[in-house]
C-alpha cells in the first residue's frame, strides 16, 4: 500500500478536526433567540448592576415570561423550563415570584424550579446533583432553556478576581448545562462602575451582556443597557420601573411584599448631566495630570517609552488629600468623572480619557 493510500485510509477511520468553511456556507442558520434580539439560545451572558438596582427582579420577570411564553418588553420569547439558582436571599426570591404572579395576574408556571441547598461550582458532587436535577426537570416538563445564577460570585468556588477560578467556574457551567442559556447576575466593579466586578475572563466569555443603571431614584426607573452582543448589533436601551406589590400582613399587623418590573413602552430619559467637569473635578483632574506628567518625564529621562506610563489610583488619592481635598470629596469627584467617561480605572491604575 502506498503512503498516500495509507494516509487516506487513516483519515477515513479517525475523527477529523478540520473542515472546509466554504463547503458549509449553504447551511448557515438564523439566530435561535430565547428573547428576540436580546438573548440567544445556548449562550452565556451576564446582567450586572450595583446593589438593590433590580437584577433579581428583572431575572425573575424574564424567567416567568420565558416559562409562560410571554414577551419580555415586547420581545418574543421561546418557551421552556427554567432553573433559578438562588444563592442569595431565597426567601426574598420567593416573594418576588409571588409578587410577579399577583401583579401580572398570571400563575407562575410549574416548569420553574429553584435550588434548595447552597450551590458552588465547580464541584464533583454538586455537578452530579445538578445534572440529575436537570434530567428530572426535562423528563417532567421538556427542555431546560434557561438557568439563572444569582449571583455569579455566590455560586462559584474560589475568587471572582482570579482568572483561573473564573475559567473553572464557567467550564463547570458548560459541563452541567450544555445547550442551555446561562444567565449570570453580577455586581459592578468597586472602582469602575461601568464594568462588571472581578476577572476579565467573565465578560470576555459572555455572548451578551447588560448593565442596569438607576436613572430616577424617586420613581425607581431602571435602564437596561446592552454592552455586548457577540453576533448581533447592540440593542437599544430598555427602561422599566420597580413597582411595589403588597403580599400580605405579618403577625404585627404590618404589610409585607416585594417589587416587580414594569416596562415602559415609550420612555424619554431626562437630559444627561453635562460632560464638562465641575470646578472640583477639574482640580482633581489637574492633580492627576500632574502625576502623569511627572512620571512621563521620569520614564523619558531613563530612556524608556512613555507609552507605558501608569498612575496608581492610590497615588492620585494621596495627592488630592495633600492638596487639601477631603477624601469624601475626592471619592465623589472620582465617581462622577467615571460616570462622565473622563477617566478610566483599570485595576490599580487610573488614566484620563478626555481633558
Amino acid at each position: 500500500m502506498s503512503l498516500s493510500s495509507m494516509a487516506a485510509a487513516r483519515r477515513s477511520t479517525e475523527p477529523q478536526i478540520i473542515e472546509q468553511i466554504a463547503a458549509h456556507l449553504d447551511n448557515v442558520s438564523a439566530p435561535d433567540w430565547l428573547v428576540k434580539w436580546l438573548i440567544e439560545r445556548d449562550t452565556l451572558g451576564q446582567i450586572y448592576a450595583g446593589w438593590n438596582v433590580g437584577k433579581s427582579v428583572l431575572a425573575v420577570d424574564i424567567a416567568c415570561r420565558v416559562a409562560a411564553g410571554l414577551p419580555v418588553a415586547g420581545r418574543r420569547t421561546q418557551t421552556g423550563s427554567v432553573l433559578y439558582v438562588a444563592a442569595e436571599g431565597k426567601n426574598g426570591i420567593r416573594r418576588r415570584f409571588a409578587a410577579w404572579q399577583a401583579y401580572n395576574e398570571c400563575p407562575v408556571e410549574n416548569c420553574i424550579y429553584q435550588t434548595i441547598p447552597p450551590v458552588r461550582l465547580p464541584g464533583e458532587e454538586i455537578e452530579r446533583d445538578l445534572t440529575m436535577a436537570r434530567e428530572d426537570i426535562e423528563a417532567e416538563h421538556g427542555p431546560l432553556v434557561l438557568v439563572v445564577l444569582d449571583t455569579a460570585s455566590a455560586t462559584m468556588t474560589g475568587d471572582q478576581k482570579h482568572g483561573a477560578d473564573m475559567n473553572d467556574y464557567l467550564a463547570a457551567l458548560y459541563r452541567v448545562f450544555p445547550g442551555v442559556t446561562k444567565m449570570l447576575l453580577h455586581h459592578v466593579g468597586h472602582a469602575d462602575k461601568t464594568r462588571a466586578r472581578g476577572a476579565s475572563e467573565l465578560p470576555a466569555a459572555c455572548d451578551w451582556e447588560f448593565r442596569l443603571d438607576e436613572m430616577d431614584d424617586f420613581d425607581k426607573v431602571i435602564r437596561l443597557h446592552n454592552t455586548k452582543q457577540r453576533d448581533a448589533a447592540l440593542h437599544r436601551d430598555i427602561y422599566f420601573r420597580l413597582v411595589p406589590v403588597i403580599l400580605g400582613i405579618d403577625g404585627e399587623g404590618d404589610e409585607y411584599g416585594s417589587v416587580v418590573a414594569e416596562y415602559f413602552a415609550n420612555y424619554e430619559p431626562a437630559a444627561e448631566t453635562t460632560r464638562s467637569p465641575s470646578r472640583t473635578e477639574r482640580e482633581v483632574l489637574s492633580l492627576l495630570n500632574n502625576l502623569y506628567e511627572r512620571q512621563r518625564q521620569t520614564v523619558t529621562q531613563s530612556g524608556h517609552d512613555s507609552a507605558g506610563v501608569h498612575v496608581l489610583t492610590t497615588d492620585w488619592r494621596e495627592a488630592c488629600i495633600a492638596a487639601g481635598i477631603n477624601p469624601n470629596t475626592y471619592r465623589s469627584a472620582k465617581d462622577r468623572l467615571i460616570g462622565k467617561h473622563l477617566i478610566l480605572i483599570n485595576g490599580p491604575h487610573v488614566s484620563v480619557l478626555d481633558t
